[in-house]
């Protein structure tokens, strides 16, 4: 993880990280986001609290800059879910939980 060494100049006690229980990567020495940390770097400033850091593809353990979006609120963010469901195949429950939908098709009375 010496990446963000090198594309931001970053002390290597900074660089360490390791993956949580949700399988975002964070800092080891500060357990800030590491996601929430490119995008404020991107940026040029801080995160405002209320603003969420969205994965475009979907990749957890992708940061690359390319890959984030960034949302003023968590609102916009779940929008943002529900309209990619449509496109990629999830479907959500009323919980907000996904899964991941099947198509069956039927052939001469077998499900295949």
């Amino acid at each position: 993880m010496r990446l963000f060494n090198f594309l931001f100049g970053e002390t290597k006690k900074e660089s360490k990280v390791h993956i949580d229980d949700k399988g975002y990567f964070r800092f080891k020495n500060s357990n800030r986001l590491v996601h929430r940390w490119v995008a404020e770097k991107t940026l040029g400033r801080k995160l405002r609290a209320a603003e969420v850091v969205h994965h475009i593809n979907r990749n957890k353990r992708d940061n690359s800059p390319e890959n984030l979006q960034v949302f003023s609120n968590q609102e916009e963010h779940d929008a943002q879910h529900k309209k990619d469901a449509k496109n990629y195949g999830w479907l959500y429950s009323l919980t907000g939980k996904r899964k991941r939908w099947t198509l069956y098709y039927i052939f001469f009375g077998w499900r295949e």
